[in-house]
């Protein structure tokens, strides 16, 4: 059998950056897989994430390359500047065709997988032009414009959810082995002065078991879009400390809100992290029993691994995650908070005062079948 050439092509915020990652690795830690492979080419752009992320990754993979392009976006906004950008834009995607088509050929690639956003449409239509495999992979409950115009040229597509795309397979969301959270430890130390200590694994489980009989809340808005709902909730723990009083929080804040960092940490029972690793990410998920966040589908899932309660805020101008998060609530009674509501800081606080005496139960499944199951479906594909 030919050794395949697999083209990987999306590009946008970390959840759905990570799922390519999360495929790529999953095909170099299974011979099955990789033996059938010869290399794989991340198309994206540089100075992203994508490019952020596949540099970690060639370090362990070095049959992997990347292939920086252009690609226009189509903005739906009517301002005229928007319009102007979208005239220049048809130029950048045109382009981008070609330059996938010159880079598929020099690259000898056999199938595309296409995750996301406009800098993978050029690749979808290069693929079709050459006669090559495509296969898609749609994360939300409302497909985004790219995914539904790929879909239409593709030899299979995946969702993760029913009834998102015609002729589509539901296999679930791509996550990461990496969010399977390692061993407890068995008698942590009830001290809770980590100022001499760094913040890795052990002492996040240290944290976890200072106080157990608390309600571990998670929060975690991840981008700069998200400051005002940091603030928000500081502002409402500061104003309401009897409703908080009951409450373990753990406040990953990301690269953007660091700022935001001394204000959390004057609060007794915040412990603050600027950035977690998808292994710590896990230990997180793990502990805690509620979680205040977006409602990217990824998150989400990894989030229900775990049986989590769910507070979503989503992001106001997108109606994806709002459909996301309306999909949790109608099918895991988990909450949409919605910032964009006049009484969104009251309404927070009706939820935590409702909830804080929650615990969640501890799930009983096979946390690593369950994660391969739709990433062996997909890499199926892309090899046979």
């Amino acid at each position: 059998m030919k050794k395949r050439h697999i083209a990987m092509a999306g590009w946008g915020t970390w959840w759905h950056v990570f799922p390519i990652k999360s495929l790529i690795e999953h095909i170099y830690k299974n011979p099955e897989y990789s033996q059938k492979i010869t290399k794989i080419i991340w198309f994206g752009q540089k100075n992203s994430l994508e490019k952020e992320v596949f540099d970690q990754l060639k370090k362990a993979y070095p049959s992997i390359y990347f292939q920086n392009i252009v690609s226009g976006k189509y903005r739906r906004e009517t301002w005229f500047s928007s319009r102007l950008k979208n005239v220049r834009d048809v130029f950048k995607f045109v382009f981008g065709i070609f330059q996938s088509i010159f880079y598929i050929i020099v690259h000898r690639v056999d199938v595309v997988f296409c995750k996301w956003w406009y800098v993978a449409l050029p690749v979808v239509f290069a693929a079709k032009l050459l006669r090559k495999k495509i296969v898609v992979h749609e994360s939300d409950v409302r497909s985004g414009l790219v995914n539904k115009i790929a879909a239409r040229y593709a030899d299979r597509v995946f969702t993760g959810f029913d009834w998102v795309l015609p002729k589509s397979t539901t296999v679930g969301q791509i996550l990461s082995d990496e969010i399977i959270a390692k061993q407890s430890i068995k008698n942590p130390p009830k001290s809770r002065d980590f100022s001499q200590e760094n913040i890795d694994l052990t002492v996040h489980e240290q944290l976890f078991y200072s106080d157990p009989s608390k309600t571990h809340l998670l929060v975690m808005w991840w981008s700069q879009w998200s400051k005002r709902l940091y603030q928000d909730l500081q502002n409402t723990i500061i104003s309401n400390p009897e409703v908080f009083k009951n409450y373990e929080i753990f406040v990953v804040l990301w690269k953007e809100n660091t700022q935001l960092k001394e204000i959390f940490e004057k609060i007794k029972n915040i412990h603050t992290f600027d950035f977690l690793s998808q292994s710590e990410m896990g230990i997180l998920l793990k502990h805690c029993d509620i979680s205040l966040t977006r409602a990217g589908t990824t998150s989400l899932a990894e989030q229900k691994l775990y049986n989590l309660k769910i507070v979503m805020v989503p992001i106001p101008w997108t109606h994806d995650q709002y459909d996301n998060a309306k999909y949790y609530v109608e099918h895991y009674d988990d909450i949409l908070l919605d910032s964009k509501d006049l009484e969104y800081k009251n309404n927070m606080l009706k939820i935590f005062d409702e909830y804080k005496s929650f615990k969640k139960s501890e799930v009983n499944v096979d946390i690593l079948s369950e994660i391969s199951k739709a990433k062996d479906m997909i890499v199926g594909e892309l090899i046979c």
